[in-house]
This record gives structure tokens, C-alpha cells and sequence, in this order.
């Protein structure tokens, strides 16, 4: 009885590692030149007929997707297993802010890269 136990406590590690290595995911902060051109490739790419996005997606004050007028919503995910990019963490990207003191600092950084939101919603 105690080898089952083992054995399917060593089979129950061995999936959830595999899982946690190659499935795992997490969000990934969106600078606002990447979030420009993902928006650009959607409309371009689905045939969008919007004009702005109608909802930004925050987690811990860092924008990390943007949901479309016309329903599609973007999340930037990356592997837990994954390193993150040197540029989100040491800031050498100075166009690149993921961080954002307030709504209109936001709101200034947007308009010059052309975007126009509507709402903004943490998750």
C-alpha cells in the first residue's frame, strides 16, 4: 500500500512540474509602444472597424492587455520558466513606461503614441 502511495505521489509531482515548467503562465507589463502596435496588428489583421480601445487591463499598476471595442481581448503572458525582458526590469528602453503614477500621465504618454481608451479595469 505504501509503494501505490509513493508511486502515485511521484507520478502527481512529475505532472504538476512538467505543467508548472512548460503551461504555467504569467502576465507580462506592456510598454506603450508595444501596446500601440498589438492594437494596430489586430485591427489590421481581424479587419476591426473600432477607433479606440475600449478597455485597458491592469495588474499591479503595470498595463498588461487592452480589450477592443469589437470584443477582443488581449492579455501579454509569458512561461513562469521564462525570464522577463531586460528592458522591463532595468527600464534602458526610456520610449517604454510600465508604470504609471496617475491617469493622466497615462492619458499624455497615450496621445502621442495615438491611442484613445474609454475605461480602465484591474484584474
Amino acid at each position: 500500500m505504501l509503494e501505490i502511495m509513493m508511486a502515485s505521489s511521484l507520478v502527481i509531482l512529475g505532472v504538476y512540474s512538467i505543467w508548472f515548467f512548460f503551461k504555467a503562465q504569467t502576465y507580462q507589463p506592456l510598454g506603450l509602444d508595444e501596446l500601440a502596435l498589438m492594437w494596430k496588428m489586430h485591427k489590421h489583421k481581424a479587419n476591426c472597424k473600432a477607433s479606440n480601445i475600449e478597455t485597458l487591463l491592469l495588474k499591479n499598476n503595470e498595463v498588461v492587455g487592452y480589450k477592443c471595442s469589437c470584443g477582443n481581448n488581449y492579455y501579454q503572458k509569458r512561461l513562469i520558466s521564462q525570464r522577463a525582458h531586460t528592458f522591463t526590469k532595468n527600464k534602458l528602453v526610456p520610449t517604454v513606461t510600465n508604470k504609471f503614477t496617475g491617469i493622466g500621465e497615462l492619458n499624455k504618454s497615450m496621445e502621442q503614441v495615438g491611442l484613445h481608451y474609454s475605461h480602465i479595469k484591474q484584474i
